[in-house]
This record gives structure tokens, sequence and C-alpha cells, in this order.
């Protein structure tokens, strides 16, 4: 029996690592014979830079597939976050909740604050950090989701939707707020979503004190009770006497091209 060209070798090698799947071992192959050579590295050497790279770039694309499927709505990152900008920001806390102990004890996060205190901002950003963990998150505005889960009511399909939520690490509801129309089914829907996910980490975020949760949700009692079981075990942060990255933050444009009122002092 003719033996194998060691080109054939090499060429067979290849198309076997593309059938099993480990593109990145493939892709890296010539060079890391190559570097082989010249460093005159041990079999094992050898094999063990391949596995790593095929390992950090399969880790590298789990996290790219996972932050895609959380929908959110921009990058936001630590990195960028100003720390000095919130005098009312309890930084120590948020340091602490990037340590994704929350997370793997399945607490609650409610954030209050004004419009533009950074909210969303540090939501995306433990999200994002919650994706690199290997956590499955997924992004939502009470706008969008309420609306959604009436949708599903009215079809029959709603308690398949609030089954498939509650299976995730870390749901982030954004912005609760006023909005219109406003149902009274919304506070019983939200009260099933919050109870199905207990254990898991929500995080929600809202301009509105909880006393005003039940003028937006529609019933008073039952947003009470939500209540009472989203803050059990959750952690607050109140951004108090919060600044507006829109209109005070380094980015914002002129106070003299700002409409009136549209900055506020402190109170």
């Amino acid at each position: 029996m003719t033996q194998a060209r060691p080109e054939n070798r090499h060429d067979e090698l290849k198309q076997n690592l593309l059938k099993l799947r480990l593109r990145a071992m493939a892709d890296a192959l010539d060079a890391a014979l190559e570097q082989a050579q010249l460093t005159q590295s041990g079999y094992t050497s050898f094999l063990d830079g391949l596995v790593r790279t095929e390992l950090m770039v399969q880790a590298t694309s789990s996290i790219e597939r996972r932050v895609k499927a959380s929908h959110f709505p921009a990058s936001q990152t630590f990195d960028t976050f100003d720390w000095a900008f919130q005098p009312g920001l309890n930084v120590p806390l948020v340091k602490d909740l990037m340590g994704l102990g929350f997370v793997r004890q399945g607490r609650p996060l409610v954030l209050f604050g004004k419009p533009g205190t950074g909210k969303t901002h540090i939501a995306i950003a433990l999200g994002q950090l919650a994706c690199e963990a290997g956590f499955r998150v997924a992004f939502t505005t009470a706008r969008q989701l309420l609306p959604q889960l009436y949708a599903h009511l009215v079809d029959a399909t709603v308690d398949k939707t609030i089954a498939a939520m509650a299976r995730l690490d870390v749901l982030i509801i954004d912005d609760l707020r006023a909005m219109a129309p406003a149902r009274p089914e919304y506070a019983a829907l939200l009260y099933d979503l919050i109870v199905a996910r207990l254990g898991k980490t929500t995080i929600v975020s809202s301009n509105l004190s909880i006393d005003e949760w039940g003028t937006v949700l529609g019933n008073r009692t039952l947003t009470a009770s939500l209540a009472d079981r989203l803050m059990e075990r959750a952690h607050i942060i109140n951004i108090k006497r919060g600044r507006s990255y829109r209109t005070q933050g380094p980015e914002a444009p002129p106070e003299g091209d700002l409409p009136a009122g549209a900055v506020h002092p402190d109170p």
C-alpha cells in the first residue's frame, strides 16, 4: 500500500478538521506548523497551541451569539462609563454587581433615577458582562414587553411566552414608565412574568417611584404584590439627585441649543 505524500496528509488533515467543525484549528494549522518548525516545539506544545486557538475562537463566537440574541439597543460597557459624573450613584455597589454574584444567586436588580442618569447604560453593561460569562440574556423595554404580552394574551400563547422568558438567566426590562394606551391587564401580565422568574435575575429600570407603578400598570393592589415579589431579594440602585448625561454630560449640546426647561438643576 502506497503511503500518502506529506502534502496530501496536510490537505487531508485540514479537511478532517473542517469536517469536525474545528475551523479555527484548520485556519491556524499552517502558521502553527511554521512556528513549530522555527521553535522546534514538541508535539504536545504544537497540539496545545492549536486547541487553545480553537477554544478561544469558539468562546468569542459564543459571546457574540449571546450578545446578538440579547437584542441590546446599543453597545454599552463599563469601559465607557463615567464613574465620576454621577454624584448620587452608589459606585461600590455597581462595581460589586460587576462580579455577577447577583446573577448566580438569581437576585433581581432595580434601578431608579431621572431620565438620562445612566440606568440603561448600567443595565446593558451588566447584561454584556453576563453574556461574556455564559449567561442567556434578553433586553426589552416596558413599552415593548407589555403590549407584546397583551398580544399573546389575546391569541392564548401568553403562557408559552412567559415560560420562555422564565428560562432566561437575565431579563432586562428597561424604562418602566407611563404609556398609552394603559391596559388593566398589564399589571397581571407583569406579575405573572415576575413570579415565573423567581430565582432568576430580572433587571428593571424606571424613572418612577414604586407608588407610581400602580398608575402605569392600572392596578395598584396587584402592582403592590408585584413590587413585593420583585423587591424581596433585590439590589436597589437609586440615583438620587442625578444629572442627565443627555443635557449635562460631556457630549451634550451647548445649553443655549437646548429647548427651554431641558436642564433642571439638581434638587
